[in-house]
């Protein structure tokens, strides 16, 4: 496991920034989805600090040569809640502006962790 789970290895600290922000993701997170992503890569981890469990499965990701598939994890998680938001805005038109702003924040969020899982592991 990462030797110290408070840093990360650089691959991994711009996409942490930008999943912990739902101002930047259009998605909040909960420690519940990460530690759901967690156990796709056979990583049982329990409910605590959302940041602590994200760089616990980062750590253990980069360790262990699984940043595609947490990245898949996550980008599938992006597209869960782009089709409830999509979803909410077919039975309230009302919420445009709010959820078509959002929708977007996701989507390219959910672009940028699809682009990551294709990236080269070896790549900083």
């Amino acid at each position: 496991m990462n030797k110290n789970p408070s840093t990360l290895p650089p691959a991994y600290e711009g996409i942490e920034r930008q999943l912990m922000a739902v101002y930047y993701s259009g998605v909040y997170i909960t420690n519940r989805d990460i530690v759901h992503v967690a156990q796709t890569v056979g990583l049982t981890l329990p409910l605590k600090d959302r940041t602590a469990l994200l760089k616990e499965l980062m750590g253990y990701a980069h360790e262990k040569g699984l940043k595609k598939e947490i990245m898949q994890g996550f980008a599938a998680l992006f597209h869960q809640r782009i089709q409830s938001y999509q979803n909410l805005l077919e039975h309230f038109p009302q919420t445009a502006p709010v959820l078509n702003a959002t929708i977007q924040k996701a989507q390219a969020t959910a672009r940028l962790l699809q682009k990551e899982a294709r990236s080269h592991p070896y790549d900083l």
